[in-house]
Parts: C-alpha cells; structure tokens; sequence
C-alpha cells in the first residue's frame, strides 16, 4: 500500500514538473522549484538533496531563479535560507514575458523576410531524381497541367517504360495536361499518336520545326518543373505563384504557334 502511494506521488510530482516546464523553467529549475515549495525555507544543500542536484548546480540556477521573482533568501540565525515565492508569481512572469514581447512584435516583424513569399527552389540529379520530380507532378488529383515535351529527351532521361507508366497514372488521377510536343525532338511512345490523346487526358500541338528546346517542362498548381536532357542529367521544381504564372503565359504564346498533329505530319494514319 506504502509502495502505491509512493508511486501515485511521483507521478503526481512529475506531471508539476512537466506543467512547469510549459510555462518556460527548464527541467532543472522545475524540480528546484518544486523541492523548495515542499520544503518550505530550507538550505542549498537540504534543497540539493530533495531535488536530486548537485549543490553547485543549485546554488547556479537559483541566481537565475531569484532573477525571475521565484526565490527570495531569509536569515534564520546565522544560517541562509531559501524561500519559494508563491507559486502566483509564474503567473505574473508569463503576462511580464508576454508584455515584453508584445513591445518588440513590431521590430522582429519590420527586421523579417518572413512576410514575403518566398519561392522554394528543389533540385534533383541523375535518372532516379528526375522520376522524382515526375511523381510529384502527379500527387494533385484534378489539377490541370501543363507541359513542354521533347519527347525523344524524356525517354533517353527515364526510359520508354517509365515514361508510358507516368501517363498511366496521370490517367488514373484524372489529370489532364495540355501538351506542347517539340517536334524536332519527337519520339514514338505508347500515347504518341493522335489516336491517344483523348485517352490520354491530353491536348497536343506541335512547335515549328525551326524551334527546339531540349528542356522539359512541366506546369501544375504553383510549380514549375524543369528538367535538363540526359546528358546533363538533373532538374529542378520552383515553387513559386509569380514564376508559375509567367510559365503559363509562355506556354499560352508556344500554344498558339504551334500546330495540330494533322498540320505538322499529315493526316493520321490510323
């Protein structure tokens, strides 16, 4: 029974300690504090020996702890005692914490960059980092994309195979893309041909023949990807809402000099 109650009021004692360190003592000085609140006016040593401290260690953090208001001294005899102060003075150093940084507020603001938006630049390298930027394109269901494909460039960096299971899922998470193909660099793949596009959840043009970008791009939500040829091997997402939006006026100007399939190769075979 002896055991069980001791047990309770170490638990009890440890869940004080943990509510004290929320309110900004560290550990240390809450179980200082603590010991002192139960002792009453007691001695550095007496105070050491409850709290489980170092005596040098306590007499080092009281200096602290009589800074805060939390510790007053008294003379009982010629001996020098410890005082606890009430435990309503937590209280008052809280609001005193939270006036003072009420007063600063405005300068840390004025001296932060934090208000602005800041793009956030990822970069990737080699053939497993590229597919990266590939999934994560694909993580916003419903989201209208939009893409600058070299087509021949994008198999030679993630393969044919990869390449088709990509679409794939694009198809499955309902995501359209609006698709400029860099005819210079255009390759046969699984969806390449016209007969796919809508099953694909694509719509194509084709650049001018005189046009070539080796570079792939992809526009989705506030993201933009690009991605270098195999050669150089790496790529990058900036998030960033101003850079997305000059993208998408650059792909709308691509767009509307760029031709449908039939006006660049002809009728379609199939």
């Amino acid at each position: 029974m002896r055991h069980c109650l001791v047990s309770t009021g170490r638990k009890y004692m440890e869940r004080l300690e943990e509510y004290l360190i929320q309110t900004g003592l560290n550990e240390k000085e809450a179980k200082i504090y603590l010991a002192s609140l139960e002792l009453g006016p007691a001695s550095i040593q007496t105070i050491s020996k409850k709290s489980g401290i170092k005596r040098g260690t306590v007499y080092e953090i009281l200096k602290n702890l009589k800074r805060l208001g939390l510790f007053t001294e008294t003379l009982k005899g010629k001996r020098k005692l410890i005082v606890p102060a009430e435990p309503e003075n937590l209280k008052r150093n809280i609001k005193e914490k939270e006036r003072k940084l009420a007063e600063i507020l405005p300068e840390l603001k004025a001296i932060s960059n934090s208000s602005l938006t800041k793009p956030k630049i990822s970069f990737y390298e080699g053939r497993e980092g590229i597919k990266e930027i590939y999934f994560d394109a694909l993580k916003n269901k419903n989201i209208n994309t939009y893409g600058i494909s070299p087509a021949k460039t994008i198999v030679e960096n993630v393969g044919e195979d990869f390449f088709n299971s990509y679409i794939d899922e694009r198809i499955k998470r309902k995501i359209w893309i609006k698709l400029i193909h860099i005819t210079s660099r255009d390759a046969s793949y699984k969806y390449s041909g016209p007969e796919t596009y809508e099953k694909a959840l694509k719509k194509v043009r084709f650049t001018p023949q005189e046009i070539d970008i080796p570079n792939t791009f992809i526009i989705y939500k506030n993201k933009t990807a690009v991605i270098s040829s195999r050669k150089e091997g790496f790529g990058f997402i900036i998030e960033s809402e101003d850079f997305t939006k000059s993208m998408k006026i650059f792909h709308n100007l691509l767009w509307q000099i760029s031709k449908p399939y039939e006006e660049i190769f002809g009728p379609n075979p199939a």
